[in-house]
């Protein structure tokens, strides 16, 4: 592994870069950057449109004095296909390939031949003569200390699966190439939301991790490192911007202005910002009590204890005080600098612009 490791975030509205020295302990911040993200950019097939997304990265390392090539990306949850597979019964590995392949065919709107397919066993669990349940030794099965000895765990098999469009693959190490670049790997955002926010710490409670970015909110459930539900719904920044456009007839950049100063503020401006965000906001905090409910039906054992706001949209004044009325939970602002030292005049801007950086941390924080 390099020394300094960099993960890039390529967003719908900007793009983030973190560079990290891994081999120091903590791991130590030595750059970081934003710059605005070229429309439509990666949404595009167009090569013209492609190199103006690259000439941006170009830009944003130079910027950042960042002279590392090797980078590890990010792939956008709307664009992929997750799902945590838990009704397959207990499988050997050679068994799981073949199974898995089948049993995607059913969330995967695609050919499985043109994804690439991805997993992590979070549960092995194996039925003995005598119907006690053994569990067998896999790699990251830190579920068996959730799922006690429970009898809906035996015989089990649970697998966290990832599939990727081929094209979307191409894609990215297309950009990468001229960007002049070489991709290291490529991940989730939700992966590498949870890697920075929760890691592998074992007092973190169970917590469901909100990631509000541009165009999307996607949504995991992760306990004791592992990811055991994901969501996303196509609803972001860009729709409360518009539906306070629309409220007081404003350009975009007019209504961010006024979404980012008053937010969810009912007593500003006569609550009318309030009012043209409240609907929107609403989709959301709909989506969180799905999530929260469809987690808990199958894990009554290991509750939601808080929920973690990440990306843009986490700085909108009043939400987290307004989904901690409506959830019953403790809700709090993401600090993906937790795990990583900084220098102390950077503190108080990081600590302002954290959950933007959130993906762009987490991909850094990869260590193989």
């Amino acid at each position: 592994m390099p020394k300094i490791t960099v993960g890039l975030d390529i967003g719908f509205s900007s793009i983030k870069v973190v560079a990290l020295n891994n081999h120091e302990k903590p791991v130590k911040l030595v750059s970081l950057g934003t710059i605005g993200a070229p429309v439509p950019g990666m949404a595009s097939d167009a090569d013209i449109e492609l190199e103006a997304t690259a000439a941006a990265i170009k830009k944003l390392f130079s910027a950042a004095k960042i002279e590392e090539k090797n980078v590890i990306g990010a792939l956008p949850e709307s664009r992929v296909f997750t799902r945590v597979i838990d009704d397959l019964p207990y499988l050997s590995d050679s068994e799981l390939t073949s199974a898995i392949r089948y049993a995607s065919e059913e969330f995967i709107p695609v050919p499985v031949a043109d994804v690439e397919l991805n997993w992590q066993v979070l549960f092995r669990n194996k039925l003995e003569k005598n119907e006690a349940a053994s569990t067998s030794a896999v790699k990251n099965d830190a579920l068996s200390s959730l799922s006690g000895k429970s009898s809906q765990f035996r015989g089990k098999t649970i697998v966290f699966v990832v599939a990727t469009p081929k094209v979307l693959v191409n894609k990215y190490i297309k950009v990468m190439k001229m960007a002049g670049l070489n991709l290291r790997a490529l991940e989730t955002e939700v992966i590498a939301s949870a890697r920075s926010l929760v890691g592998n710490n074992p007092f973190s409670p169970t917590s469901l991790i909100i990631q509000m970015d541009a165009t999307t909110t996607d949504f995991a459930v992760v306990s004791k490192g592992l990811i055991l539900l994901t969501r996303s719904i196509a609803t972001g920044g860009v729709a409360l911007t518009r539906a306070v456009a629309q409220q007081f007839n404003f350009e975009l950049s007019q209504a961010e202005e006024y979404k980012k100063v008053y937010g969810l503020a009912s007593d500003q401006l006569e609550g009318k910002v309030f009012q043209a965000l409240k609907g929107i906001v609403d989709v959301i905090l709909e989506e969180t009590k799905r999530v929260i409910q469809a987690y808990s039906s199958k894990n009554p054992q290991n509750p939601i204890k808080r929920i973690v706001l990440s990306g843009g949209g986490a700085k909108l004044p009043g939400l987290v005080i307004y989904l901690a009325n409506n959830l019953g939970l403790e809700v709090q602002e993401a600090d993906p600098w937790y795990f990583v030292a900084k220098d102390k005049v950077l503190r108080t801007k990081l600590a302002v612009e954290g959950p933007l950086f959130t993906v762009a941390i987490g991909l850094a924080l990869r260590e193989d």
